[in-house]
């Protein structure tokens, strides 16, 4: 009997799988029927442009034998037919050697403007937030290393899945802001305001960060046993990240309040992962919150910095916290959250005691992240937002060590 509702249970879970997959492949048909005909014609205008190129690079060479000097000439034609063969094949050798380089380079440049939309260093936020969750609920329903072990699978698997969402938001983010990326001397050499990758292409390569994302998303809840309420979790963040790249970035402090949302939204996930927060105790709902407590404000701080930075952009097309109150005020503001987190970090004897380890590893992040961000308010605007989101990660390394050796 007892196998029997194991099989049934994964039956309903395959189930599920394939009715969510069949909706992302109807979705993926419609928008390839969209862009097919974009598609082929830019494929087959490279092809057509690369068999110019070789044509011409062979009249180049025939050319190069043809003006020799007559007696250069003839001297290589008395030699015969074969005196011609080594030349031919030495040069169209090197040819084929350059245009293979040529190929591997340009190949290599466009992976590497693709992984640049994702800001593959700045995601890692959010999967460093899920962890930092995740662990908390670990070690405070079973502290033991077999657990974690055990975990591992999930972890990575639903790391994965919110890194490529994360991701595609970034990506959605560049695609929205191209008009205004490329005005910024900062932003111009971004793969979409620069043109190196087409709106059109990148656009697509959102839609497959964001179903990577679901699938990944959907193994993570089989593997976990859980309901479908961290993939739905998932597809949430990704409609707000799009509703964000689309508008609501414009909206008067609504950019900076779902960009400290997004920021602590993996301490969601990670309660979802298992279920949700019903089955999780108070305790540790508790913690999860308090650590929400200092994501947010830490986030919304560094964003109101990069309205701060970029206010001469934003003029006209959007409403940011320094066009209304000055720059000034705005940076006020800003640090003013970021020393109120950290004195809250350093004088709350709850922190302490959440990350408490041997050897205390938080203790040492907070010594060397809390002068981080007391020197980004005084450097440079530029340097200090980037000065504090260092700090962060600070920070997050402290409290991920500091869970594991809880756990030890």
């Amino acid at each position: 009997m007892r196998q029997w509702i194991v099989w049934c249970e994964c039956r309903n879970s395959i189930h599920d799988i394939y009715v969510g997959m069949m909706s992302i492949f109807r979705h993926c048909i419609i928008v390839a029927m969209v862009v097919r005909p974009a598609i082929t014609s830019s494929f087959s205008f490279k092809l057509q442009h690369r068999h110019r190129a070789i044509i011409s690079h062979h009249h180049f060479i025939a050319g190069s034998i043809t003006t020799l000097p007559p007696s250069s000439r003839t001297s290589r034609h008395r030699q015969g037919t074969h005196s011609h063969v080594p030349f031919l094949t030495t040069h169209h050798h090197d040819a084929v050697i350059n245009n293979g380089m040529a190929e591997k380079n340009g190949f290599a440049q466009t992976a590497t403007s693709y992984i640049g939309m994702m800001r593959p260093i700045t995601i890692i936020q959010a999967v460093g937030a899920f962890l930092v969750g995740r662990l908390v609920i670990l070690t405070s329903v079973a502290s033991s290393r077999p657990s974690i072990i055990q975990e591992l699978p999930n972890l990575l698997t639903a790391s994965l899945s919110i890194y490529l969402s994360y991701g595609a938001g970034m990506a959605m983010n560049d695609c929205a802001d191209v008009g205004i990326d490329s005005m910024h001397e900062d932003k111009q050499s971004r793969s979409v305001a620069s043109e190196t990758i087409s709106l059109r292409n990148a656009s697509l390569f959102c839609l497959a960060l964001s179903i990577l994302s679901i699938v990944f998303s959907f193994i993570a809840r089989v593997s976990c046993k859980g309901s479908n309420v961290f993939p739905l979790w998932n597809l949430v963040n990704l409609m707000i990240m799009t509703t964000y790249a689309l508008g609501l970035q414009r909206l008067f402090l609504v950019k900076n309040l779902l960009c400290g949302y997004l920021a602590i939204s993996p301490l969601i996930g990670a309660s979802l992962l298992g279920g949700g927060t019903s089955m999780l105790g108070g305790d540790v709902v508790g913690k999860l919150y308090k650590l929400a407590a200092i994501g947010f404000p830490l986030q919304v701080a560094r964003e109101i910095l990069k309205d701060v930075e970029d206010v001469k952009v934003d003029k006209g097309t959007k409403m940011t916290l320094p066009i209304v109150v000055g720059e000034r005020n705005s940076k006020w503001i800003a640090y003013s959250l970021v020393y109120a987190v950290n004195i809250v970090m350093i004088l709350s004897p709850y922190y302490w005691r959440m990350f408490k380890s041997t050897p205390n590893v938080y203790a040492i992040s907070v010594a060397i992240g809390t002068p981080m961000c007391i020197w980004a308010s005084v450097i440079p605007l530029s340097d200090g937002q980037q000065m504090l989101k260092k700090s962060v990660y600070v920070l997050l390394l402290g409290m991920i060590l500091a869970l594991l050796n809880q756990a030890r």
